[in-house]
């Protein structure tokens, strides 16, 4: 294979022949493989999906810019947060911020980043928010919190999905023989002092190692958690790892802006076999009824499943592996290629299926999802209003909302 890739599949397949198979197994997994089940459903779900085709639209342009949180980006497809791009590329966060910015879109940060808050903020030239764990020691979380505000971040999108588990990580680095240790004395890229670099500041006798910091996060993380974060800074929050409607409501009731429906990318192995994250997307759109924004991750490979998104209610999605990808094979330009790549599908899926607006994408564009019924989701609502979940004039919303689409 030689010049850029054209597809995102194919950044896949340069990314893991440059790649040693135990950093790429563990890291993104094969479609089908052992442990990988939900992963592989993620995927599967899209594929399954159908878009009904509309044709003599009378389009000739199509407006791929949107808004999120109030930030206009340039197509509806931002940076997921991942940890570590140091272990696939030297230059790490900063080639993935400029990539992501150079696409008119927002980078991410994760929290277990090999580039501090303050690094990514000096190199990148556009939007970005901050993902954080709520931790055992609130001080710190706060501070972490905190230095992104200061250094410009326009958002903090909390990790919840993964907190209480303990076995997924480790089941994966016995199943592939990897270790953090063999990696950072064979790796090619990856600096030692770079591991958990937003953590160098409280190294002393707090003591964190990268494969480790899971035991740090608080697992008796609460809803009553959410305003106390929200009382520690004045960012717009937003909750990632929604799966469900009763969780999304509470998520708008103690105060988020915004929820992103994730399974973490299928990596929980406690939980692998769920079913992919864009089955739980109709349910969450309707549960919050238009009152917070929502964005879906998990399986997107493909302009056309960025259009069955946002089909589906999301306001926009979140890429993790494949802007991975595009990083270990040319570095900010490889990130930047890859949103060019899902920014001409998607254009072109667009045209195809009647779409002037990506504001404005009809929920007839698709057709039912696998198990889904409009009966099971107005039962689904009715369930909620019955069990005290949506108020009267809530589920009246949701209900008028579901019967429209």
């Amino acid at each position: 294979m030689s010049g850029t890739p054209f597809t995102i599949a194919e950044y896949e397949a340069r990314a893991r022949d440059l790649l040693p198979d135990a950093a790429f197994n563990t890291l993104f997994g094969t479609e089908g493989g052992r442990t990988w089940r939900t992963n592989s459903a993620n995927i599967a779900a899209f594929d399954a999906l159908p878009l009904r085709p509309r044709v003599m639209a009378g389009i000739a342009e199509r407006r791929l810019a949107t808004t999120v949180l109030g930030q206009e980006i340039a197509l509806p497809v931002m940076a997921a947060p991942s940890g570590s791009h140091q272990r696939v590329h030297s230059e790490g966060e900063v080639a993935t911020a400029r990539g992501t910015h150079a696409a008119g879109s927002v980078m991410i940060l994760s929290t277990i980043s090999n580039f501090s808050i303050e690094e990514v903020a000096a190199a990148g030239e556009g939007p970005n928010w901050f993902q954080c764990y709520v931790l055992r020691d609130r001080e710190m979380t706060a501070d972490l919190v905190r230095r992104a505000e200061a250094a410009g971040y326009g958002a903090v999108v909390l990790t919840v999905d993964n907190i209480a588990g303990r076995l997924g990580g480790q089941e994966r680095l016995r199943l592939y023989r990897y270790s953090w240790a063999t990696e950072v004395e064979t790796s090619k890229t990856l600096e030692r002092d770079r591991i958990l670099r937003n953590f160098a500041a409280y190294r002393g006798d707090r003591h964190f190692e990268r494969q480790s910091l899971i035991e740090h996060f608080d697992a008796a993380l609460g809803w009553d958690d959410l305003d106390w974060l929200r009382s520690v800074t004045s960012l717009p929050i937003v909750i990632k790892g929604i799966q469900t409607a009763e969780d999304a409501i509470r998520a708008a009731d103690h105060g988020a802006a915004a929820v992103v429906v994730s399974n973490h990318g299928g990596t929980i192995a406690e939980l692998d076999g769920q079913p992919g994250s864009l089955l739980a997307l109709p349910e969450v759109v309707a549960a919050v009824g238009g009152r917070i924004e929502v964005y879906v991750d998990g399986g997107i490979r493909r302009g056309k499943d960025v259009l069955k998104a946002l089909a589906l209610g999301a306001q926009a999605v979140l890429i993790g592996r494949a802007v991975q990808w595009g990083l270990a094979v040319d570095g900010s330009d490889g990130v930047a290629e890859v949103f060019a790549i899902l920014r001409r599908e998607l254009d072109s899926a667009m045209g195809l299926c009647g779409v002037a607006d990506v504001r404005d994408v009809p929920r007839g564009l698709v057709g039912p999802l696998p198990g889904g019924s409009l009966a099971a989701d107005l039962e689904r609502l009715a369930a909620l209003h019955a069990t005290g979940h949506l108020t009267e004039a809530e589920f009246s919303t949701a209900k008028d909302r579901v019967l429209r689409s």
